[in-house]
């Protein structure tokens, strides 16, 4: 996988339940200049990295991003 799909990983895991439009600003404000995040979105989606509910996308709990407790207002 590209370098730039991990970083979007990690913005996602850092903001639960972000738009594609608020994880584009995130990334880049990351410094991510990658202009096909929508595409990289839907990979790490068909992946099982992603899940995208009602235009909102989380992390999956799995590896580096499982934690014991989510605190997030919207799960």
């Amino acid at each position: 996988m590209p370098a730039e799909y991990d970083r979007i990983l990690d913005v996602v895991a850092e903001n639960p339940g972000a738009t594609v439009e608020e994880i584009t600003d995130l990334a880049h404000h990351h410094g991510i200049t990658d202009t096909r995040i929508p595409d990289l979105l839907s990979k790490a989606e068909s992946n099982d990295d992603l899940l995208e509910f009602d235009g909102r996308y989380w992390v999956m709990r799995t590896g580096k991003y499982r934690f014991h407790l989510y605190d997030h207002p919207e799960t």
